[in-house]
């Protein structure tokens, strides 16, 4: 699965094929098609891996039991910007996914929708929205219509981790991790607070 991440995550959902993948992973095609029926079913299953990855690390800072805070908004947040950080092929994986949302082309078409209730990237979308539209009510973050915080939300924790990995390599190549990935918690907390107190 971690092969078909990366593939996906480098390639695109379009341009990656089951053969490449099967080069890459040493096995040939017709063993890749006895475990998923289709390339459709393969992104299907590296889309949930990598939701459910996401979802768990959110888990223990978003409890479904108490209302959501401005501290806990900036939890939820660091939770899953410090994962992408620490998994970036998987913030890429993402990027692509959301890129794949509102595409009108001929090119491969993601059936898995990030808004999907049943699958665990659309649970926890779902599960933070209603949270934040509580939030909203009892005055404890400021007022955006919902779909433009999630997409402020997913800005905020996705785009930077795609991208920083890399740009850390290369642009502060005597940075060392920690300090970074500090910095990177400090950062997405103050933008969350910048755009959510009320």
């Amino acid at each position: 699965m971690h092969c078909a991440i990366e593939l996906f995550a480098a390639h695109g959902f379009d341009a990656m094929t089951m053969r490449l993948l099967g080069e890459a992973a040493g096995l040939d095609n017709s063993s890749l098609y006895r475990h998923f029926s289709s390339k459709a079913a393969l992104v299907d299953a590296v889309l949930d891996r990598v939701s459910a990855d996401v979802f768990g690390a959110v888990a223990p800072v978003l409890d479904p039991a108490r209302a959501l805070t401005l501290k806990a908004l900036e939890d939820v947040c660091a939770a899953v910007g410090l994962h992408l950080f620490d998994h970036p092929m998987a913030a890429r994986l993402i990027v692509h996914w959301i890129m794949s949302m509102g595409s009108q082309s001929a090119g491969f078409n993601v059936s898995v929708r990030a808004t999907d209730k049943t699958r665990p990237g659309g649970k926890l979308l779902a599960l933070l929205r209603e949270k934040l539209d509580d939030a909203v009510l009892r005055g404890a973050l400021r007022k955006h219509g919902a779909p433009e915080a999630i997409v402020m939300l997913l800005g905020i924790v996705v785009i930077r981790p795609a991208t920083y990995g890399y740009l850390l390599k290369s642009l502060e190549p005597r940075r060392r991790r920690d300090a970074a990935r500090a910095a990177w918690d400090l950062e997405l907390r103050a933008a969350v607070r910048g755009a959510f107190a009320p």
